[in-house]
């Protein structure tokens, strides 16, 4: 049994607190929390629907004591100094944001150093990153060659996400088309994230990326007044409502990925925007021999929003068991066997 412990109670880390009662391979040992209001409680009962047993805590120092194998950071910030610290201390860590792919990166020395240091392993993943702009190209590319370039999109619809600071602040939604500088900060985390996944993709196929730029962006604008439902957070008429980016990553000087990114608050924004959730989230082109199209989505009647966040969850989840065996440093799935859902099949009720 793997001793996990959760790094905050968010949409995903909520979902992964649930889904740990009566986990086969992981057992959940220590709950860190942002807030006051949120330590010292019984984290089951905090997440719903029953106790678990396990107290939340605002200190790292008594996650650290509940000697976890392996810790899963599910923050709003890249947190390299906490990372580091629980890597130093030997524990494993997963993240659902930042260091998807390292090297290279001016995080990788101190984060690696650590990880070798404790005898521990991080890894990262996610949707994007994680699922369309890597790890889904890389596998489906083991089906074709001769690649000249390959080409994903995903189209990721957040009216039901349950937290606004995360529209707003980390996707530009609901602010003013002028607000410059917010908007600035947006684009240039979004470019070091899809940097990260454009160079594991040419490590995955030998090759080297010199470059990543963001090639275009388009906004559109809010219709009307739109309250969104997961989050409370009022979308006024005229800010943003969604957005697109594209990116572009280099060899030398030939194009080799091309990755555009669509969040929208809502559907329907004009030509070239998602419509409805019938259009598939994730898409993936390789323009090879023989060429591959490959989607990625949901059945109908899935909502999108809680979906996504249980993705998220399953897939942290399962990576684990793969992160504690693999070798210690800053790792990616380049280095391990390929995940798979380690929880077996579903009880029956």
């Amino acid at each position: 049994m793997i001793r996990l412990a959760q790094l905050y109670t968010g949409g995903v880390g909520s979902e992964i607190i649930r889904r740990l009662d009566n986990h086969p391979h992981l057992e959940l040992v220590a709950v860190l929390v942002h807030s006051d209001h949120k330590a010292g409680v019984d984290s089951g009962t905090l997440v719903g629907p029953k106790p678990n047993g396990v107290v939340t805590t605002l200190r790292i120092d008594e996650i650290l004591t509940a000697q976890p194998d392996a810790a899963i950071y599910s923050g709003m910030l890249w947190d390299v100094d906490l990372i580091g610290r629980l890597l130093e201390a030997g524990v494993n860590v997963y993240t659902g944001l930042g260091g998807y792919y390292l090297p290279g990166q001016p995080e990788f020395e101190a984060l690696d150093s650590a990880a070798r240091k404790g005898n521990a392993s991080l890894a990262a993943g996610g949707n994007i990153p994680g699922l369309i702009s890597d790890v889904f190209p890389l596998y489906v590319s083991g089906y074709t060659g001769r690649i000249r370039e390959i080409r994903a999109w995903q189209r990721n619809h957040v009216s039901t996400y349950p937290s606004a600071v995360q529209i707003q602040t980390g996707l530009g939604i609901g602010i003013e088309p002028g607000a410059n500088e917010q908007q600035g900060a947006v684009d240039a985390a979004w470019v070091w994230a899809m940097r990260q996944s454009a160079n594991m993709v040419a490590a995955g196929l030998g090759i080297d990326c010199t470059d990543l730029v963001l090639a275009d962006k388009r906004i559109a604008l809010a219709p009307h007044d739109e309250k969104l439902p997961g989050s409370g957070l009022m979308v006024k008429a005229g800010t943003v409502a969604g957005a697109q980016w594209e990116f572009a990553a280099f060899s030398g000087k030939r194009k080799f990925l091309t990755i555009t990114n669509e969040q929208t608050a809502m559907l329907g924004l004009g030509p070239g925007w998602r419509a409805n959730h019938e259009e598939p989230p994730w898409r993936v082109e390789i323009d090879g021999d023989p060429p591959i199209v490959a989607t990625f989505g949901w059945p109908d009647g899935v909502e999108p929003g809680a979906a996504n966040s249980r993705l998220n969850a399953a897939r942290a989840m399962n990576v684990i068991p793969r992160l504690v065996a693999a070798p210690p440093g800053c790792v990616s799935v380049l280095d391990f066997p390929a995940v798979v859902a380690g929880d077996g099949l579903a009880v029956e009720d």
